[in-house]
């Protein structure tokens, strides 16, 4: 009945074209099927089904490879493997459509890979440093997949006392021991990866402390040692104290306590790993002080800018050394300047205890100085030298530098400049505005 009415509404419709058109072209009405996909896309193993129209047909499904993808009586579509093929429909009024499927290969989600998010670097066993952290991210494997499941990702941690780790990867050491980090896929947890962790000891490397200390007889000093690396974390931290001659220096946790006059070494060392240690010079004296330098000369010299005509009124003469101005200053001769070394014989008057010996650049211009090593020589006559010590700066920029002696005595000291950090022509062009002696008679 309801294609009888179908054919009188089409009849009418077309009676109605004629009366108004009479004179136009004739058209041609063209039957077709209508259905739901004009192409199909699919994995292996997936299924799509069509729907066909006009409902009042009925409709056989043909495919053209059913080792690609077959079709059944009601349209539904199973992709069989990799490769094209079409899907042939007729109505039962002759009607004919077809729908190109193509089947994609299916690559299912079956791993995952674990890297260091910094830089990338494939992660299958985490040791960490206590005290660090490392951010961790992932990727599918294979990274082509076409599994119809979300990369979701949980991190989990099998022991959070030893390590934990974020949603967001990030992982945070608690404490020394060893833990898993898994990784799974929110909707396929089978697909996960587990990293074993290690939590280790960031060891301490180095142990830093004065360089040497002139103490006076009974005055207790304390001294606290810098560790490297300043985020160390070990299990044991502590430090043992150990003076060389506790007639001397006797030593508690870092407190020196000066019992006696003389010279003795203090050590101090990881109890963990006494192999990590450094060493304190110690020099015990009654009343050691900066000396005073009223009543001394400068003996002899071998270089002044002073030695240039034209530069003679700068007034940079070696004498400046001594005055207690550090903005005025000996600078070497300047246009030609001589070949080094260069020195110079201070005269103190008297025979002291040497224990540090300090010069100081000019404080008005950072440039000057320019002086990089050299050497100190005592003597008690100005005839026979003996070396005190070497002497090395690591750069130009402080202004002052102090160096440890002995506790050597002598009235004369000399001051050697051997080496530079800027040449100029054959030699150097030097500055020094103080030079110091800590000591006592």
């Amino acid at each position: 009945m309801n294609r009888i009415l179908y054919l009188a509404s089409f009849f009418f419709a077309g009676l109605l074209m004629l009366t108004a058109c009479s004179d136009g072209p004739e058209r041609d009405v063209e039957y077709t099927i209508y259905t739901t996909s004009s192409t199909i896309e699919l994995i292996e193993g997936e299924e799509f089904q069509i729907t066909a129209s006009p409902t009042t047909q009925t409709f056989t499904w043909e495919t053209t490879d059913a080792s690609v993808a077959t079709v059944s009586s009601t349209g539904l579509v199973r992709a069989i493997s990799d490769g094209a093929c079409f899907i042939n429909i007729t109505s039962s009024e002759g009607l004919k459509k077809s729908i190109p499927v193509d089947v994609i290969k299916s690559l299912p989600l079956e791993g995952i890979e674990v890297f260091n998010k910094a830089n990338l670097t494939t992660i299958d066993a985490l040791p960490i440093l206590m005290g660090k952290t490392i951010v961790l991210a992932a990727s599918p494997m294979p990274s082509n997949y076409n599994e119809k499941v979300s990369f979701n990702l949980i991190w989990e941690s099998s022991d959070k006392n030893i390590v934990t780790i974020d949603e967001n990867g990030i992982v945070t050491p608690v404490y020394y021991g060893n833990a898993e980090i898994t990784v799974s896929v929110v909707d396929k947890p089978s697909v996960k990866k587990v990293i074993p962790v290690e939590v280790l000891e960031n060891p301490i490397t180095a142990i830093n402390v004065e360089s040497g200390l002139v103490m006076k007889l009974n005055i207790k000093e304390s001294v606290i040692p810098t560790i490297s690396p300043s985020d160390y974390a070990v299990r044991d931290s502590s430090l043992v104290w150990k003076s060389s001659d506790e007639s001397i220096v006797k030593v508690n946790n870092g407190e020196i306590d000066p019992v006696g006059v003389g010279s003795a070494i203090v050590t101090v060392s990881l109890n963990s790993n006494p192999s990590i240690k450094a060493e304190i010079p110690i020099i015990v004296g009654l009343n050691p002080h900066f000396l005073d330098r009223t009543n001394w000369e400068i003996i002899e010299w071998n270089s002044c800018i002073c030695e240039e005509p034209h530069y003679v009124y700068l007034n940079r003469t070696p004498d400046k050394m001594l005055d207690g101005n550090t903005t005025t200053f000996w600078g070497s001769k300047w246009d030609d300047p001589k070949p080094l070394p260069y020195y110079f014989i201070f005269d103190m008057k008297k025979e002291y205890k040497i224990y540090k010996v300090s010069f100081t650049k000019p404080t008005n211009a950072s440039w000057r100085g320019n002086v990089k090593n050299g050497y100190f020589e005592i003597s008690n006559n100005n005839v026979t030298w003996t070396k005190l010590s070497n002497w090395s700066v690591s750069s130009n920029d402080p202004r002052t530098h102090t160096f440890m002696q002995d506790g050597s005595s002598a009235r004369y000291i000399k001051f050697v400049i051997s080496d530079f950090f800027t040449p100029t022509k054959n030699g150097a062009q030097c500055d020094i505005a103080e030079f110091n002696v800590f000591g006592e008679e």
